[in-house]
C-alpha cells in the first residue's frame, strides 16, 4: 500500500457514505449525522492523523481535515484534499486545516464550574511585535478566576485561539498564548476572541507582513553546530531550510518519531542529494531551481513533495515526504538520467543508516529568503 492507494481508498469510503452524511446535514438529523460520519472519522485519523468534521455551508457542504501542529497529518491532509474527486468537490468544499471561526469553533463550550461558556465570552490582550512579525496574546475568560489549575488555563487558551484564528494564522502569527484571570490594568490592544481574525489580517495587511495560505508554507532556517567542518553526508551542512522542523531536528539526532509516524501510514521521508559543482554561490542557485523542478514533476505525479533541504560543504540536499514509493523511484531514475549532465542525483530515505545523526542544530533568527524553496 501507499499513501496514494490510502488516499483513494479514504475517498471511496467517503463517496458510500455522501448521500447519508449530506440527508443528516440536510435535515439537521445529528444522531443520524453521527452514525453516518464516524467510520469516515476513524479512517481519517488512521489515514492522515488528522480530525475530521463536516459542517453545512451557505451554499455548499464543507468538510475539514483537522492535524493540529503534526506537519506530517498537515502534509497527508493536503494530500488528501488535493486527490479530493471532481464529483464530491462539485457539492463540498474540502479544507485541509482546521479554518478561522469553523462550526467546530461556533459550536464549542467551555464549562467552569456551573456556568457554559462560548467563544464569544472570551477576549485576547495582544501586543504586535513587528519585527518578528507575530502577536504575543494573553486571553481572558470571567470563568477563569475559579480554575486553580494554570496549565488547564493555558491549554485551554491555546486550544480556543486555534478555533477562532485557523491553524494556519496561529502557526504563523501568534508568538506566545497566555491566560489572565483578570483584564490587564495596563492599556493594551484587545479584542473579542470572535474578532481576533480580523484584527490579525488588520495588521497584517495594514504592515506589508508575509501572508500565507498553508501552514506548509511557513519555513523555519537552521545553522547545525559542529565542532569542525565536516566532508561526509549529512555531516556537511551549512544551513537547513525546512517547513518540518521536527523532522529536521529528529534526522539530526537519534529519534524516529517522525519517521515512523508517516512509515505507519504508507509513506516515507528521504532526501536527494548531490556533489556541490561550483564551490560558490551557484550552488544555492542550482539547489533552489533543481527543488522547484523535481517538485514540479513529483507533485503532479501526486509522488511526494519537497519538504525543505539543505546546504552543505560537500552536497547540496532536497528533503521529501514520499507518497508513493514505486512512482517516485520510477520518476526520479528518469530525472536523473535526464540530469546526469549536470548533476549526479541519488535518494536516500531517511533513517537506514547512521549517517544522518549526532549534530546539534540551533535556529537562526533571521530567514533566509534567498534559500528557501
Amino acid at each position: 500500500m501507499s499513501v496514494y492507494e490510502n488516499a483513494q481508498n479514504f475517498w471511496e469510503h467517503f463517496s458510500s457514505r455522501q448521500p447519508e452524511i449530506e440527508q443528516a446535514l440536510t435535515s439537521r438529523d445529528y444522531p443520524g449525522l453521527v452514525r453516518a460520519l464516524e467510520p469516515v472519522q476513524e479512517s481519517a485519523m488512521n489515514l492522515t492523523g488528522c480530525g475530521f468534521f463536516v459542517e453545512d455551508a451557505a451554499d455548499q457542504f464543507e468538510m475539514t481535515f483537522d492535524p493540529g501542529p503534526n506537519k506530517t497529518s498537515q502534509y497527508l491532509a493536503r494530500y488528501f484534499t488535493d486527490l479530493c474527486p471532481a464529483e464530491i468537490l462539485k457539492k463540498w468544499i474540502v479544507n485541509p486545516v482546521l479554518m478561522p471561526l469553523s462550526q467546530k469553533a461556533v459550536e464549542a463550550q467551555v464549562q467552569i464550574r456551573d456556568h457554559v461558556y462560548t467563544l464569544m465570552d472570551f477576549h485576547v490582550f495582544y501586543t504586535v511585535d513587528q519585527k518578528a512579525q507575530t502577536f504575543q496574546t494573553r486571553v481572558y475568560c470571567p470563568g477563569y478566576s475559579l480554575i486553580d489549575n494554570e496549565e488547564n488555563k493555558k491549554e485551554m487558551s491555546m486550544y480556543l485561539l486555534e478555533l477562532a484564528i485557523g491553524q494556519t494564522l496561529y502557526e504563523a502569527y501568534i508568538g506566545s498564548v497566555d491566560f489572565v484571570n483578570e483584564p490587564p490594568k495596563e492599556a493594551v490592544d484587545f479584542c473579542g476572541l470572535v474578532d481576533f481574525y480580523e484584527a490579525i489580517m488588520t495588521v497584517v495587511e495594514r504592515d506589508h507582513w508575509k501572508t500565507y495560505k498553508s501552514p506548509l508554507e511557513i519555513y523555519s532556517v537552521y545553522q547545525p553546530f559542529q565542532d569542525f567542518a565536516h566532508d561526509s553526508l549529512r555531516k556537511d551542512m551549512k544551513i537547513i531550510f525546512t517547513t518540518h522542523p521536527l523532522l529536521a531536528e529528529e534526522t539530526l539526532g537519534s529519534g524516529s518519531d517522525v519517521l515512523l509516524d508517516l512509515k505507519a501510514k504508507e509513506g516515507e521521508y528521504g532526501y536527494i542529494y548531490y556533489a556541490n559543482p561550483f564551490n560558490g554561490k551557484d550552488d544555492a542557485l542550482l539547489r533552489q531551481e533543481l527543488s522547484r523542478q523535481l517538485d514540479k514533476t513529483m507533485s503532479e505525479l501526486h509522488a511526494g513533495q519537497v519538504v525543505g533541504g539543505a546546504m552543505g560543504k560537500s552536497y547540496s540536499y532536497i528533503d521529501w515526504i514520499v507518497y508513493d514509493r514505486t512512482k517516485f523511484l520510477k520518476a526520479f531514475e528518469q530525472l536523473r538520467r535526464k540530469l546526469d549532465d549536470k548533476v549526479e542525483l541519488h535518494y536516500q530515505p531517511f533513517g537506514i543508516t547512521g549517517q544522518d545523526q549526532g549534530t546539534q542544530v540551533t535556529q537562526v533568527p533571521e530567514e533566509d529568503n534567498s534559500a528557501k524553496e
